[in-house]
């Protein structure tokens, strides 16, 4: 924690938007999992980041900042508290009803890193090497997994990401793929991640995807992101064929995301007519809508 916090200005000017998914060097403190185990005390960081900040005249504010961040992770304890099916989708208050499909072949191809999306890819090898991942990172496959593109449940990405990751809670991790699934607390569902555009903005020369997916190494940085562009001959020339070193695509990011979301759109439509009915026929609609109103402000305030 004090290696992490000994840069005040930069602790000062943390914005969580502003961090790089796939920087070589972690671009955030990585202590999720020293949080999660209890090896360090979310009390003494909070005490800690407080103080800082009354050395600092200027600095950020929640939800972005790091003490932004230690609210979320209370705001998902409180919300997985009141419901035991949290992180299941039938039985679960917060949840949307979605239609998703099971597809085994592209779910192993998610889990192992093997979708033919290097950024994609290369994150889900990191994950598996390493135990962690950058938080925009996550965002990205989880979208990419469920209403992005696969249209996969995002309770099969949690059993990934429970098995995985060093820093897998209960609570925060069922949240998270809740909100970017669309199924609950955030609700933009045609607000879809790029699994090329995305991360051409932070590494442009895709030094992230050489180090986990070194069979493209040699691609030039035009078609890193889009092996696929590559003629055979330049693939050949390049040291990886796709079908044969690395896999194509498993899917059409540009048309598949478009298709995804009029099916969210149809989805949302039936989730509403059947809230409205039961709202209609329930004592307890208004403290229920009292309570949707209040997480769907806090949803707004994070983004």
């Amino acid at each position: 924690m004090k290696e992490s916090l000994r840069d005040e200005l930069w602790v000062a000017r943390f914005e969580k938007p502003n961090t790089a998914p796939n920087s070589l060097e972690p671009s955030t403190t990585v202590l999720s999992p020293y949080l999660k185990f209890g090896c360090l005390s979310a009390r003494i960081f909070h005490q800690q980041l407080k103080a800082i900040l009354k050395r600092q005249s200027k600095h950020s504010q929640p939800p972005v900042s790091l003490i932004g961040q230690l609210l979320w992770r209370e705001f998902y304890y409180t919300v997985a508290a009141a419901e035991p099916n949290f992180d299941r989708m039938l039985g679960n208050v917060y949840c949307l009803q979605i239609p998703w499909q099971e597809q085994a072949d592209h779910l192993e191809a998610w889990t192992h890193g093997r979708t033919g999306y290097p950024f994609i890819d290369a994150i889900m090898r990191q994950l598996r090497q390493e135990g962690w991942i950058h938080h925009l990172a996550r965002h990205a496959v989880a979208c990419f997994l469920t209403r992005g593109d696969l249209w996969i449940s995002w309770e099969a990405g949690q059993r990934v990401f429970e098995q995985l990751l060093l820093d897998q809670d209960w609570a925060l991790n069922a949240g998270n793929w809740m909100w970017l699934s669309a199924s609950a607390f955030f609700h933009q569902y045609f607000r879809v991640y790029s699994p090329v555009a995305f991360g051409k903005k932070t590494d442009p020369q895709g030094h992230y995807i050489r180090k986990y997916v070194p069979e493209l190494a040699k691609y030039p940085n035009g078609c890193i992101y889009e092996p696929w562009k590559a003629t055979l001959a330049d693939q050949r020339e390049y040291g990886c064929v796709l079908g044969v070193d690395y896999p194509h695509r498993i899917v059409k990011h540009e048309l598949v995301h478009k298709e995804n979301i009029k099916r969210m759109s149809a989805a949302y439509k039936v989730n509403r007519e059947a809230r409205t009915g039961k709202e209609e026929d329930s004592p307890e609609a208004p403290g229920k809508r009292k309570v949707a109103k209040s997480i769907g402000n806090a949803a707004k305030r994070k983004r």
